[in-house]
């Protein structure tokens, strides 16, 4: 109750004069009488005000005081306001009783002591005024807590977010760091296996010129003893499989560079900027690096749109990207389908990522991109993937939504602004 508020209380009884008498006793500016001449009428104003105080005559018709009191005390909104019960009825020792019993606080008869009267009165506005005060002060103070936790959880929150990224920057550096070192004797391993080719080549070129100079010198025992050596030593399938072993090497140590590159435009160390990207060849960056923990889940269907370039921070929507696809891999049990797809529209890039898997429970999604949340086992999870995922798409100017069934599985839907000009 605030400083200079008003104090409502109740007076019912069903002789007006006895209205007009109380309510000239009781009035004052902190007081607002309030008057009623019946019991039904008193339990209409009763869930109309906030009453610090009610004054019930006992005989009325229709309703009597002892009625009313029980119906009051029935009622939560009304159960704990204080009744004085005021009559002229016989002051035998029952009827006092059966106030009390009804929900009485006190039992006054008339005629009335002014002064008596008054001092009870002020006694339970007073209680009503500390009542409200107590009320107040503990709702301010649940406020406080509730905001104090709220803060705490938003602190927590940021901060496992700082790690995990500080971890993603650590990871993006050490896989820069990796490529670079897998790079420098790839060079090497690629140059030597096409030279190695032609060395071979040459070899192959210079024995058959060598068995056919032999053959020409009509020497039927040294071309014999050639062609039986040659046998032997299983030369001819030597030469023939030497040429697909280096080949295979060759298109080993290739498919070694592509991941090193996708490794390295994974990580972006050197694109932490604010620039221009192609989405699609961001997706492919991260199909190759997450491929593995793909392949043994999910059949990968692809559909890529034409897209114009996009103005974001390359490694935060690689790490985007990688969350949805490591997130569609684990919902699916054994073997299912992940589908990738994007398209242009409205100066929007979408990427939509859905697969076969679990689907998400549909009380459980509105809660999906809170930090901490997870749907997973213990120790599977930690609940910071999807919520990372949204603040960064929120940083582009972008949304992500979702679609879900349990049993069916999940679609999650990023959409990106184009580039200024586009």
């Amino acid at each position: 109750m605030s400083e200079g508020e008003r104090q409502n209380i109740l007076i019912v009884d069903d002789r007006p004069e006895n209205l007009l008498a109380l309510e000239a006793l009781l009035e004052g500016p902190a007081q607002n009488i309030v008057k009623a001449t019946s019991g039904n009428a008193a339990l209409g104003l009763m869930l109309e005000y906030d009453f610090a105080l009610v004054l019930l005559d006992v005989q009325m018709p229709d309703m009597n005081g002892f009625e009313t009191a029980e119906l009051m005390r029935g009622n939560e909104r009304t159960k704990y306001v204080p009744i004085i019960f005021v009559t002229a009825i016989s002051k035998e020792q029952k009827y006092i009783f059966k106030g009390y019993e009804v929900g009485a606080v006190d039992y006054l008869f008339k005629p009335l002591d002014p002064d008596i009267l008054k001092s009870k009165v002020n006694i339970f506005l007073e209680l009503h005024r500390k009542a409200a005060e107590l009320k107040g002060a503990h709702e301010v103070i649940e406020s406080e807590h509730k905001e104090v936790e709220k803060a705490y959880a938003e602190l927590k929150a940021t901060q496992a977010k700082i790690l995990q990224q500080e971890k993603m920057a650590s990871i993006g550096q050490l896989a820069a760091g990796v490529a670079h070192e897998i790079n420098n004797p790839m060079g090497f391993i690629s140059s030597n296996l096409g030279t190695l080719g032609k060395y071979v080549n040459k070899l192959t070129e210079f024995i058959d010129t060598q068995t056919g100079v032999i053959e020409s010198l009509k020497s039927t025992e040294a071309s014999e003893g050639l062609k039986d050596k040659r046998r032997k030593l299983k030369l001819d399938y030597i030469l023939e499989d030497i040429e697909e072993l280096i080949k295979e090497s060759i298109d080993g140590a290739e498919r070694v560079k592509k991941i090193v590159q996708n490794l390295k435009s994974f990580s972006r160390i050197d694109e932490a900027e604010y620039k221009n990207v192609d989405i699609n060849e961001c997706i492919e960056n991260t199909l190759n690096i997450v491929r593995n923990e793909l392949k043994y889940k999910a059949e990968i269907k692809k559909d890529y749109g034409k897209l114009p370039p996009a103005d974001c921070y390359p490694q935060q929507l690689n790490q985007v990207f990688m969350n949805l696809l490591v997130n569609a891999a684990q919902a699916i049990e054994k073997q299912g389908e992940i589908g990738i797809r994007t398209w242009n529209g409205d100066g929007i890039i979408n990427v939509s990522i859905s697969d076969t898997g679990c689907g998400i429970p549909e009380d459980k999604i509105s809660r999906i991109f809170e930090p901490f949340f997870t749907t997973k086992d213990v120790g599977k999870g930690t609940g910071l993937g999807l919520s990372i995922t949204y603040d960064i798409v929120k940083k582009h100017k972008g949304e992500i939504t979702v679609e879900s069934e349990a049993g069916k599985g999940s679609t999650f839907t990023v959409k990106i602004p184009v580039a200024e000009g586009q």
